[in-house]
């Protein structure tokens, strides 16, 4: 499972792409610095089992606060 993750430049944003269950998936995090946790995979994991190609994110930030976020299948 490859993750890459960018820093935008303006915004507090995470954002990056990565490969599950042989799917490529896009994700954003409102925050700097961000990753998907195993949760967060987990749940988009369940979510594509489900067939659902996007969804929302909830993970709890290093610092302890919760941010939301967005996945969707990159076509």
């Amino acid at each position: 499972m490859n993750t890459t993750a960018k820093r935008t430049g303006r915004t507090s944003i995470s954002k990056g792409i990565t490969q599950i269950c042989s799917i490529y998936v896009e994700w954003y995090l409102n925050g700097k610095g961000l990753a998907l946790s195993a949760t967060d995979m987990e749940d988009i994991i369940n979510a594509l089992i489900e067939n659902s190609v996007e969804g929302e994110l909830r993970t709890i930030a290093p610092n302890g606060r919760i941010v939301g976020g967005y996945w969707n299948i990159q076509w």
